[in-house]
This record gives structure tokens, C-alpha cells and sequence, in this order.
């Protein structure tokens, strides 16, 4: 009888009392774990969903003996301040491999005043920026407006709405005191960036067709992507043109921002442009994986790449850190990852890459994906 490899799929199950409540948006939803766990069962795999609630060292720990690995998408606890690291925390100390990056990685770049302090010191561009501990704090006087204001450690547009683009000292400090209120974290108050948002992709080595968004074509000419404009702006994303003057650079920036973070296995991240030159916004190395509606999805789907296959080629990388790895090596032997391999092999089979890989300051190799013709 053929192996199996023995998934424990970790998330947060959202409740349906909190299913239109946007602070869970970061949850997930019943479709998502239906189509993630069919994507972890299509190579054969046995997958246990795990939900990530207060007892999950529990959990994995009476499940250590049976599991190979853990694939892990979980956004942690709303109350705990390292919440996107407790499941990866969790599994360094049982000693059972996962998915995705560790927990100092989450832990940076859920704060992004931290991240953007690391990414400066590696050459990366990112707007002018002041925290703000208290709404009494004072202005510094390089941050001109108009500014963007948000919360330090949210994702998925969680705290943002038209009107965290500020223009005055009273809309600054009403902004401010709302989300030190409300989300009981700092603000993080940066220069706002007219221009176009882009969006990378990178799955391993595998740097996926750029996403791009032109505000001057959403209705309404919105400044910044918050949950109503991710709603409508699917018709109006665009892929950036390989031949276009930055797309080079700004290849090679998400590649140095994806080593100097430390980040394993996948990662999205966004960058907005001012005269030609791209600033880094945030990252975010736990994305969401919604079968239809999350940007890596999309931009996977570009690439000619399906959910089933992108969860699979994640999974795959996992696994290769692990077998190179003595602990845990004899976990993955081929029989057992045979499936994933034959998704994986199916799914590069179909990818084609931009002819000149890029290289990044360590020498290491990253491959530029096109994404499919129409």
C-alpha cells in the first residue's frame, strides 16, 4: 500500500458570527479550507485540519508522533502581539517541520515599522515614516502632507479605509487617535505615494507576473486599496509589461526583500511608484490562499498556475527544506512525496519563464515567470 504523507493544515476557522466582521477578515473562511485541504489532498496526502485557537500546543503536540508536517496559514490570536508566529513557534519547540516562514520572520514583518527599518539597511526604498505611540505625539518635520495612516500590525487592509490618506493636522490626529483606540496597537504614519500599486509574487525561487493597479481607472479614483476597492478592482488589475523600465528593478528589490527577511517557501509584498523610482509598502510572508479572491491566487492563475498546484508547490518547498535537513529527512523519503512531486513537475511543465534568471546579492538564482498569453 502506497504512503501517505500525514498534513496537519493549520488556520483560523472563522465563525459565522464573525463572518462579515472585518477585523476576521484575515480568517478563514469554509470555502478556503475546502479548497485548501482538497489542494493538500489531491497528491495523496491524509490532512487534518487543525484550528489555531488557544489550545493549538495542544493540539500539535498529541499530534506530534503522527504528523510529517504542518502546512501552516495561520494569522494567530487577535490579542496576542506575535500572533502570525505562535503556530511556527509552536512547531520549532515540538520539532515538527511547516510550512512557510519562522517565527522571527513573522514576527518583523507583522510589524512594519521593523520591516521597513531592516529593508532600509539592504538598499530598498520606502516612503518617509513616523510611528506613533500616542495620538499626542509630535509631527516630524521631513513627513510633509498628504500622509497615510494605519495600524503597525494588521493585514488585509484591516484599519484602512479613503480616508487614512490624511491632509491636515486635525484629520492626522483624529486618524491616529482612532486606530490606537480601536486596534489597541500604534499608527504608522508614512508619506503617501500617488501612483500606481504593484504587487509581487514569490513562490521558492519563482518570482510570479507582476500585478499592477492603476487608481485613475477604478470608479471613483480611490488613493489607496482598502476592502471596498479590493471588492470592485479585479477588472481593472493589469500585468506589468516585462519590457517596461522597471520591471527588473523592481524584481530584484522583492527578491532582496524576500532574503534580508528571511523568508521561506512564499511571500507577497507591495510597492508603489514615484517618478520612476519603486517604494516598498509592506509584505506579507503568510498571504492569503482563497481559492479565488486572494492576490497570490490571481496572479498564480496568471502564470497558468491553479490553486491546486499553487498550495502544492508551496507544500513542496516546505518539504525540500526538510529533507535537506538530517532531523528530518527520513520523514519525506520519495514514495511518500511522489504525488506532490507529480503535481509540481505538471505545474512547471505548463510555466514559462523570462530567459535571463535574476540574480540577487548572494549570488542566488531567481527565475521571472511569465505570465500566460491570451
Amino acid at each position: 500500500m502506497k504512503k501517505k504523507l500525514k498534513i496537519a493544515y493549520t488556520c483560523n476557522v472563522r465563525p459565522e458570527e464573525f463572518e462579515d466582521n472585518p477585523e476576521y477578515g484575515e480568517w478563514e473562511s469554509p470555502e478556503t479550507i475546502k479548497a485548501v485541504t482538497a489542494a493538500l489532498e489531491a497528491s495523496g496526502n491524509k490532512v487534518e485540519l487543525v484550528d489555531a485557537d488557544r489550545d493549538v500546543y495542544h493540539k500539535l503536540l498529541r499530534m506530534a508522533r503522527d504528523i510529517d508536517i504542518v502546512f501552516n496559514n495561520s494569522e494567530g490570536l487577535r490579542e496576542v502581539e506575535i500572533r502570525e508566529a505562535i503556530v511556527p513557534f509552536f512547531c520549532e519547540v515540538i520539532g515538527l517541520p511547516y510550512t512557510g516562514s519562522g517565527p522571527q520572520t513573522l514576527i518583523n514583518a507583522l510589524d512594519k515599522p521593523t520591516t521597513k527599518e531592516i529593508l532600509l539597511n539592504y538598499g530598498i526604498k520606502t516612503p518617509l515614516f513616523q510611528t506613533f505611540e500616542s495620538y499626542t505625539d509630535r509631527l516630524e518635520e521631513d513627513l510633509k502632507f498628504p500622509l497615510m495612516v494605519k495600524p503597525i500590525s494588521e493585514g488585509t487592509s484591516i484599519g484602512i479605509t479613503q480616508a487614512s490618506k490624511v491632509s491636515s493636522e486635525k484629520s492626522l490626529l483624529n486618524t491616529v487617535k482612532k486606530i490606537i483606540k480601536e486596534y489597541k496597537q500604534p499608527a504608522l504614519v508614512e508619506e503617501f505615494l500617488h501612483g500606481k500599486e504593484y504587487t509581487v509574487g514569490i513562490i521558492g525561487r519563482y518570482i510570479l507576473p507582476i500585478l499592477m493597479l492603476d487608481f485613475n481607472k477604478v470608479p471613483g479614483k480611490p488613493d489607496v486599496r482598502d476592502p471596498h476597492v479590493k471588492d470592485i478592482e479585479n477588472p481593472y488589475m493589469e500585468f506589468m509589461d516585462y519590457n517596461s523600465k522597471g520591471y527588473i528593478n523592481l524584481s530584484r528589490q522583492a527578491a532582496v526583500a524576500f532574503d534580508a527577511m528571511s523568508c521561506n517557501d512564499y511571500c507577497r509584498m507591495d510597492f508603489r511608484e514615484k517618478d520612476g523610482v519603486f517604494y516598498f509598502l509592506e509584505m506579507n510572508p503568510l498571504p492569503g490562499i482563497h481559492p479565488t479572491e486572494a492576490d497570490l491566487t490571481n496572479i498564480c492563475k496568471h502564470a497558468g498556475i491553479s490553486h491546486t498546484e499553487m498550495i502544492s508547490l508551496i507544500l513542496y518547498e516546505g518539504v525540500k527544506r526538510y529533507r535537506r535537513d538530517n532531523k528530518f529527512s527520513e520523514r519525506f523519503p520519495d514514495e511518500k512525496i511522489s504525488g506532490i512531486v507529480d503535481i509540481v513537475e505538471k505545474a512547471r511543465g505548463k510555466i514559462e519563464f523570462y530567459k535571463k534568471p535574476l540574480m540577487n546579492k548572494s549570488g542566488d538564482s531567481y527565475r521571472l515567470v511569465k505570465p500566460e498569453e491570451k
